[in-house]
């Protein structure tokens, strides 16, 4: 009950409750900042971003501005103040769209739209092997403004040549996206009616809002004193940290990326086989997990201790993690990448298989043999959310097919691709994995699998171009950020069909603000002199996903069958640890884990802070039941508050006065 406006509470009413249009409006105007000044603050000055993985910063931190704002409009002018729903739809707007701007996605798509033109040379041969198969409109056409791009120019961006790749690549991303938040629709009421997954991660916008009807400070998680011990630690070393990076003598603890791996290194095998371990401590994911399951953080290190030690089992043999990678020269850590490839598609084969009875009433709704029930709070009924993802589909097969792309090759690609989209977002929604990653390349899987002279050069080329512009970042993908929205909105019981639209419209906000304002920042600068060491994201991985098509197209290889064993064992893996946790009680490990234990993320930002999280809660939950758990909960929110606003002050900061103060 809210007795500051007297009866119920709108969640408390029976019924949706409407989309207002000013949340709207203000959802579309933070999209839109975002979009208009990431690409300086995070390319060129590097002071902040809008985030990746799962818990965009940006969003979070935009939320907290809108809700300490709300409290003084509580104050001054009741009547406007901004009722819960609104605000959570505004956070939904911002995490379906704004995690495409940082570096796995927008840079990513206008790099590889030039960077073939600007490398080519009489040396490798790119005019004749790579750029005729490159269609007319998603080139510039113009040598000068290619150059451009990488080099900078003064008279800014040459708009003319840029229109036509533009509205192209508008097209087929707002597509792509359709198509995720379709399938996410489709799939995700079962998870949230029938299946009651968790989704930990929507636990921090809702202690934010708190459960007043008309949030304020006073009202959210702040307010509780237990909060504020969780939020001190990670609080005070981001400002050592922000007082180091400005002053060197300032002295500040190094938690982040230490590469403990290079004192193996000279051991010689088998423990050079662990020349790649790194580890950081990350308080946000420490907070996280200890509001998971025992059973899903001890799966995110156990997975990884386990394939720390297949690599030392395979180095005992004389067989290094970087040997060759042919059925005759065993490259053990391909193999097991592939290994969690093939968990991947059996994960995905399973929810679907499990969602099947909602899928079969979608089609049936589909075709008007049956109505169905359908929840106000679902973003879609299940037979438009089916109809739109075959629309997008239809779309995007049309569109590569104007590129030359043959249809059966693209549904391919895009088959792999929606099992790793299905999969991370399960991670997301059951496991609250912060940083999904992994290390098999959706278009390596298919090569892999059919041999690249099955795919043909002109397939080569378009998947090199839409793998590296959507699918080779999975910390980039929107779907695991949908399904957390569907779930805010399920929570704050607002009507979901104008969900729908208000989505449309923050992506569409984010393209059309997005990508010229990231081009104005380049061409500014020029993309080889913005970004971050080793030319990351621009330059980097643009050269490496080239070289690698280079390397396809010159030496065409067929299947690689030691590649293919390893996705049918880690199928059955899966399988068997999927089976295993539904039919016994007393096997309490989770399967999220070994679908990504081997990635450069559980490495570098899991599987430590997983560890600490799990021999944490273990004791909390062993000595002091769940009423010390739940007395603990806000310290465990505060480690990631701690550590998301102060960044997003400090950078504040650190524009209104000028200081360079890069990002970590």
């Amino acid at each position: 009950m809210d007795s500051s406006r007297g009866g119920a509470t709108r969640e408390e009413r029976p019924g949706a409750s409407p989309i207002t249009a000013r949340a709207v409006l203000l959802g579309a105007l933070s999209v839109a900042l975002l979009a208009a000044i990431n690409p300086h603050l995070a390319f060129v000055s590097r002071t902040w971003s809008v985030g990746d993985g799962s818990l965009l910063n940006s969003a979070v931190f935009i939320l907290f501005l809108l809700v300490a704002a709300n409290g003084v409009l509580a104050r001054l002018r009741p009547g406007r103040a901004l009722h819960r729903s609104e605000l959570l739809v505004i956070y939904g707007m911002l995490i379906v769209s704004v995690g495409y701007l940082f570096v796995g996605g927008m840079p990513y798509l206008v790099s590889v739209t030039t960077f073939p033109f600007y490398m080519a040379s009489p040396g490798n041969e790119w005019e004749h092997l790579i750029l005729p198969y490159v269609p007319a409109w998603l080139s510039l056409g113009s040598s000068e403004a290619v150059v451009s791009f990488w080099e900078g120019s003064p008279a800014g961006v040459p708009w003319d040549v840029w229109l036509t790749p533009l509205l192209n690549w508008f097209s087929f991303t707002f597509a792509m996206m359709a198509a995720m938040f379709c399938l996410g629709a489709l799939l995700c009421r079962h998870w949230i009616e029938r299946q009651r997954l968790a989704f930990p991660l929507v636990e921090v916008p809702l202690s934010l809002t708190g459960r007043d009807a008309f949030p304020t400070l006073r009202s959210s998680v702040l307010n509780n004193r237990v909060f504020w011990i969780g939020f001190a630690i990670p609080c005070a070393l981001e400002i050592l940290a922000f007082l180091h990076r400005l002053s060197p003598s300032v002295p500040s603890p190094t938690l982040w990326n230490i590469h403990i791996g290079r004192n193996f290194a000279a051991m010689g095998l088998p423990w050079s086989a662990l020349s790649f371990m790194r580890l950081s401590l990350i308080f946000p994911v420490i907070g996280i997990t200890c509001l998971l399951p025992s059973e899903v953080s001890l799966s995110l290190w156990l997975f990884y201790a386990l394939y720390v030690v297949q690599l030392l089992v395979w180095g005992s043999f004389g067989v290094a993690a970087e040997g060759g990678t042919s059925s005759l020269s065993v490259n053990p850590r391909s193999f097991i990448h592939f290994q969690e490839a093939g968990g991947f598609l059996a994960f995905a084969a399973l929810i679907i298989y499990q969602s099947r009875t909602a899928i079969s009433q979608a089609w049936w709704s589909l075709l008007g043999r049956t109505r169905g029930a359908h929840s106000p709070y679902a973003p879609l009924a299940g037979g438009w959310a089916l109809l739109g993802f075959m629309l997008a589909n239809g779309f995007m097969v049309w569109w590569i097919s104007r590129a030359g792309m043959p249809w059966w090759s693209f549904a391919l690609l895009m088959a792999v691709f929606y099992a790793v989209l299905i999969g991370c977002s399960r991670l997301v929604a059951a496991g609250g994995v912060m940083f999904v990653s992994h290390e098999f390349t959706i278009r390596g899987v298919v090569l892999s699998t059919v041999g690249t002279t099955a795919i043909g050069p002109q397939s080569l080329v378009m998947y090199t171009y839409v793998w590296l512009a959507y699918m080779s970042d999975p910390m980039s993908l929107a779907m695991p950020q949908m399904v957390n929205s569907f779930k805010l909105i399920d929570r704050a019981r607002v009507r979901g069909k104008l969900f729908t639209l208000a989505a449309g419209l923050a992506v569409a906000t984010m393209l059309a603000v997005g990508l010229p304002a990231l081009l104005a920042v380049i061409y500014r600068h020029g993309a080889s002199a913005i970004g971050y060491a080793g030319g990351w994201p621009f330059r980097s991985f643009p050269n490496w996903a080239l070289g690698d098509l280079d390397g396809a197209l010159r030496n065409p290889m067929p299947a690689d069958n030691w590649l293919r064993f390893g996705m049918l064992l880690g199928a059955a893996i899966t399988a068997g640890l999927v089976w295993l946790n539904t039919r016994f009680v007393w096997w309490s490990v989770s399967p999220i884990g070994f679908l990504i234990a081997s990635s450069y993320e559980t490495n570098r930002s899991l599987w430590l802070n997983a560890l600490i999280a799990w021999v944490l809660i273990t004791l909390v939950r062993r000595y002091g039941g769940l009423r010390l758990e739940r007395t603990l909960r806000p310290a465990f929110l505060g480690l990631v508050l701690g550590s998301y606003l102060p960044s997003g002050v400090l950078a504040i900061v650190s524009a209104i006065f000028g200081l360079a103060q890069p990002m970590g």
